[in-house]
């Protein structure tokens, strides 16, 4: 299966950023993960950082891409199912330290709404079709992906939404299933034998990176 990805330009992608949309979808039967949980998750999500990218923003914002790879791990004892297409960031947090990681202190604390859909082919058939990846346990599957986020140019003024320049974490929760709950349900009692069907938000554990006050922009694609 093939993933499209619309490019913007470094404008539309930083008001696309900022218009950000908090979408919470109701339902108590999947146990969706949170930041309020202190249970060890199955599948855990850490991040690796490969490169970073300023952009060309507004008068006073440049926005900051961090290509990063995402790294899935099934920490549980049995096999996880897992949707290839889970890279699209639904909420960012970030942090000054790991100090204010723990006291749930963020610096930025957006939700961004994200549509997209694997589609029809992804879930026919008796087995998982090549859109997924079953992950044994302590094995993992790898992504790259993009984490988008605002600093102030120079350092000029406290900008909500932003980050000045210096040291910060970053997180990031990722919803690992964008269809309906009666096909999960349906798709997890089909694949039953070859593993747990994974549909719950994972949130990633923090990654640390330093915005640096003089940067050089472009105007990215």
């Amino acid at each position: 299966m093939q993933y499209r990805i619309r490019r913007l330009t470094g404008a539309l992608f930083l008001a696309l950023v900022l218009a950000c949309v908090l979408v919470v979808r109701a339902d108590h039967s999947l146990n969706v993960a949170s930041l309020d949980s202190q249970a060890p998750v199955p599948l855990r999500l850490t991040l690796k950082m490969l490169g970073e990218q300023y952009c060309i923003g507004d008068a006073e914002l440049d926005g900051l891409r961090l290509k990063v790879r995402m790294v899935y791990t099934n920490q549980s004892e049995e096999k996880i199912i897992l949707y290839k297409g889970s890279t699209a960031i639904s909420r960012l947090m970030i942090s000054r330290n790991l100090a204010d990681v723990a006291a749930r202190r963020f610096e930025v604390n957006s939700s961004l709404t994200q549509v997209s859909s694997g589609g029809e082919q992804c879930y026919k058939g008796r087995v998982p079709s090549s859109c997924f990846v079953s992950l044994q346990p302590n094995a993992s599957y790898e992504a790259d992906a993009l984490v988008g986020l605002f600093v102030v140019r120079g350092d000029a003024r406290d900008i909500a939404g932003a980050v000045k320049s210096g040291d910060h974490v970053v997180q990031v929760e990722v919803p690992t299933w964008n269809e309906s709950d009666e096909l999960a349900k349906e798709l997890s009692i089909r694949w039953q034998r070859h593993g747990v069907l994974w549909v719950q938000p994972v949130i990633s554990e923090p990654l640390q990176f330093t915005a640096k006050k003089e940067h050089s922009v472009r105007d990215c694609p």
